[in-house]
């Protein structure tokens, strides 16, 4: 009979197998990385293109390049475009990031040649057709309207810009007064300039010899630029001056809170030592922050601390919203709780529990073929090998007490920390 007094056995996880992305080209020079994976008959599809936020000349031009690269083509109206997505069962998700813009298809494994057909004349024909340009734009400012008086979301966009400035590419966000200026040339011509060219291509899943075979005929006889363009380089950030930002708004019950500082990218030496101090901090249920102003003094549902990372750059932020009269406190609780990690060794049971959650973390994110091509974006855009994945577990570990505190005290410098609160103070 089963004893269920006793917890089952377990085993500390030492390593983790990578199915790993494959690289081939194109007739033209295109990259397509292929990740083959998984039993389902699923194939997924994505394009990168360097056109991210940090190539764009103007205010929401890359937002709205990349979205309306649905919005019809020479061939397709708005509407057949939904209609021939929906026939397959497919899903189309475009999205336009700092770095890069991406466009991702998911379709079943057998229906690969409409899916990358589609996909072509997305990338080769779409003509940006005024009528939807102006249905997109007044949706988007209406949107933005709505968000605006969110102060979760508020505070996220003005926490970016207060660490990166307005003007970075990396604390730039939409506003309502960029979309007047938006026309169909200023996107065309950057479509033109960043899409038709310099692409890559991401396959996950069920991947045939057919499928490259038709990749070849879809997309092998783009041309290519006979000059690459240069990368973009996105400059200084420019940060806020102030280290507390307050956005009042006193019809709000509550304030949003957002505490960060500028980090680093991937590649620096000790950002797997960071991203356990960071778990640790906020960055699971069972986290210092969730415990004392969730757990202990119920000042909020839910509190989070995360990295964020760029090609350039990086970012740490603590996130929760809270009743008006607990902002200070929390604010309070939040840097108390970042001294005791400065100043107090952890306990052996809370470092193992949390080396438990952070490697079987990493095991569960990796149990989809769609999730590998995660981690290889992960890698590749940063000039990564895989054995980043084999030091991270390994530096999770290996961390001991001394080791956070030490990580926390050279990183997680209160003095250069910002603040925004967006509701009030009390």
């Amino acid at each position: 009979m089963l004893d269920r007094t006793t917890p089952p056995s377990y085993q500390t996880i030492q390593e983790i197998e990578y199915i790993k992305a494959k690289t081939e080209y194109l007739s033209n020079g295109i990259p397509v990385h292929m990740i083959k994976a998984g039993k389902q008959p699923v194939l997924g599809i994505e394009f990168m293109f360097k056109a991210g936020i940090k190539h764009e000349p103007q205010n929401g031009v890359a937002f709205f390049t990349t979205k309306m690269l649905a919005e019809g083509t020479k061939n397709r109206s708005a509407a057949e475009i939904s209609n021939y997505i929906d026939q397959y069962g497919a899903y189309l998700h475009l999205n336009s990031a700092p770095d890069f813009s991406t466009l991702e298809l998911y379709t079943l494994a057998k229906y690969a040649d409409p899916a990358l057909k589609l996909l072509s004349e997305l990338v080769a024909a779409s003509v940006f057709p005024d009528t939807e340009l102006s249905i997109l734009k007044s949706i988007q400012q209406q949107q933005l309207q709505v968000n605006n008086e969110k102060s979760n979301i508020l505070a996220s966009k003005k926490a970016k810009a207060a660490l990166f400035g307005e003007n970075h590419p990396y604390g730039r966000s939409l506003t309502e007064e960029a979309i007047p200026h938006i026309d169909r040339e200023a996107l065309h011509h950057f479509f033109l300039q960043r899409y038709r060219s310099e692409f890559e291509i991401i396959l996950s899943g069920q991947i045939e010899t057919e499928t490259l075979q038709l990749l070849e005929k879809y997309f092998g006889s783009i041309e290519q630029p006979a000059t690459l363009q240069k990368d973009h380089q996105v400059g200084q950030p420019t940060p806020d001056h102030r280290n507390r930002i307050v956005i009042e708004k006193p019809e709000s019950l509550q304030s949003s809170i957002r505490v960060g500082k500028v980090l680093f990218t991937r590649n620096h030496p000790d950002f797997a030592k960071v991203k356990v101090v960071n778990t640790l901090l906020g960055g699971y249920f069972g986290s210092r922050l969730m415990r004392n102003i969730r757990e202990d003094k119920g000042f909020t549902y839910g509190i989070s601390s995360g990295i964020a990372t760029f090609q350039e750059t990086g970012y740490l932020v603590i996130g929760t919203d809270v009743k008006k009269e607990f902002t200070l406190q929390t604010l309070e609780e939040i840097y108390k709780e970042i001294d005791k990690l400065q100043r107090e060794p952890v306990s052996a049971d809370e470092l193992h529990t949390l080396k438990n959650y952070m490697a079987g973390r990493l095991l569960s994110s990796v149990d989809t073929p769609f999730a590998l091509a995660d981690k290889f974006k992960n890698i590749y855009l940063y000039g990564l090998g895989y054995d980043y994945y084999t030091h991270y577990l390994q530096t999770i570990n290996h961390m001991d007490a001394d080791s956070i505190q030490d990580t926390a005290k050279k990183y997680l410098q209160t003095d250069t920390m910002k603040e925004v609160v967006v509701g009030g103070l009390n």
